[in-house]
C-alpha cells in the first residue's frame, strides 16, 4: 500500500463535500440547542443539554473529517472509494432522507409515538424488511416505549398528537 499523499486536484470531492455538509449541520444544531430557552428548574440538566452534546460531538467529528478530506487520500484508497461510490445504489438512501424529512413535518401534528412508529416501519421496508405486520408492531412497542420513558418518566413531553393516550 502506498504512502504516497495524491495531490489535491486528484482527491476526490464527495468526501470533501460530505464533510463539509457534516460540519454544517453541527453548527445548525448547536445554533438550534442555543436558542432553546432555559427554564428556571431544579434540574441540574436543562433542555438544552443534549442537542448541545450531539452538536459539539458532530462538529468535533465532522472537524477531524474535513482536515482528513481536505489533506489528501492514499490514491489506492481514492481509487476503492470511486469504484464503491459507482456500485453503491442510491435510491434507499434518497428514500431513507425523504422518510426523515416527512417525519420532520410529521412530528408535531400527528404526534411522537405515531410518527415514530410509522417511521419505523417504513425504514424497516426500505431496508429490505419482508415482514411488514412485524415491523408495524416492533415500532409501534418502541414509540410507546420511548415516549412513556420521556413524557411519564422523565417529564419531558414530547408531542401527543392525533391520538392522546389515557394513560
Amino acid at each position: 500500500m502506498s504512502t504516497e499523499r495524491a495531490a489535491h486536484p486528484e482527491a476526490p470531492w464527495g468526501p470533501r463535500v460530505a464533510a463539509l455538509l457534516f460540519l454544517a449541520a453541527g453548527i445548525i444544531v448547536l445554533g438550534w440547542a442555543f436558542a432553546i430557552p432555559e427554564r428556571a428548574t431544579d434540574q441540574d440538566v436543562g433542555p438544552r443539554a443534549f442537542p448541545l452534546l450531539v452538536g459539539v460531538g458532530l462538529c468535533v467529528s465532522a472537524a477531524f473529517s474535513t482536515v482528513r478530506a481536505f489533506r489528501g487520500t492514499d490514491r489506492e484508497q481514492a481509487e476503492q472509494a470511486r469504484e464503491e461510490a459507482r456500485l453503491t445504489d442510491w435510491r434507499p438512501v434518497a428514500a431513507l432522507l425523504a422518510l426523515l424529512i416527512g417525519y420532520l413535518f410529521a412530528l408535531a401534528p400527528c404526534g411522537y409515538w405515531q410518527s415514530t412508529a410509522v417511521l419505523f416501519a417504513l425504514v424497516a421496508r426500505v431496508l429490505g424488511s419482508a415482514k411488514p405486520l412485524r415491523d408495524a408492531l416492533v415500532g409501534l412497542v418502541l414509540a410507546l416505549a420511548v415516549y412513556f420513558l420521556f413524557d411519564r418518566v422523565l417529564g419531558i413531553h414530547l408531542p401527543p398528537g392525533i391520538i392522546r393516550l389515557a394513560f
